[in-house]
């Protein structure tokens, strides 16, 4: 899949509208790559962003460019305007190995953002991830989304999650490293796995070891 920057997302459904960038392919090159690199804290800043992958499918894509790298997955960024940029997994191998340069709206956003406030995002994930109706891949994403916000909000509907048997079977793994990152934040105490579904449990010791 290929994208010219600042595109609409529309790879895979998604609650939330997005914008692509970081989709390189050979129609439109290493976009950016004839500007100026970018400078270590630009990097830096892009590396802390891109701390958890989402929409993981059960393919693997090989780099176009040089074939010695395979992503799945994506990163969303939720920055402080309201925007939400989608990028592949391989966005962080592009910029190192082939001088890709993300627009200047992503960079200048990341060098803003902080811990995203509570805001229409937040609502629409934690709406869909408790919504049995809803549809059951969008609710999968909201459990991995939804740990960008520190808000009691947010750890109170994964918990309700990580006891809806149906959702812990599809994404009890997701849900589990999701609720980990609250207890690293201090939002918990601790988390007493105990009781949680299986997949719930692994998620929350995978994140744990790490």
């Amino acid at each position: 899949m290929e994208y010219f920057d600042l595109s609409p997302y529309d790879y895979l459904d998604f609650p939330l509208p997005m914008r692509a960038v970081g989709w390189l392919g050979p129609r439109y090159g290493v976009q950016g790559a004839g500007a100026a690199p970018m400078t270590g804290a630009e990097m830096e800043r892009l590396r802390v962003a891109s701390w958890r992958i989402g929409s993981v499918t059960l393919g693997w894509h090989d780099c176009d460019f040089c074939g010695a790298f395979e992503g799945n997955g994506e990163y969303r960024y939720y920055l402080p305007d309201g925007e939400i940029y989608a990028a592949p997994m391989m966005i962080l191998h592009y910029v190192e190995e082939h001088g890709y340069r993300p627009p200047r709206e992503l960079r200048d956003g990341l060098r803003a953002a902080g811990q995203p406030r509570w805001d229409w995002r937040a609502e629409r994930l934690h709406t869909v991830l408790l919504d049995q109706s809803e549809d059951p891949d969008f609710r999968c994403q909201a459990a991995v989304d939804l740990a960008n916000w520190n808000d009691p909000r947010a750890l109170d509907a994964l918990w309700h999650a990580a006891h809806d048997e149906d959702l812990a079977d599809a994404a009890g793994d997701e849900i589990g490293r999701s609720l980990a990152t609250f207890v690293d934040r201090g939002l918990m105490r601790d988390l007493l796995p105990e009781g949680l579904h299986d997949m719930v449990r692994y998620g929350i010791g995978e994140a744990s070891s790490r």
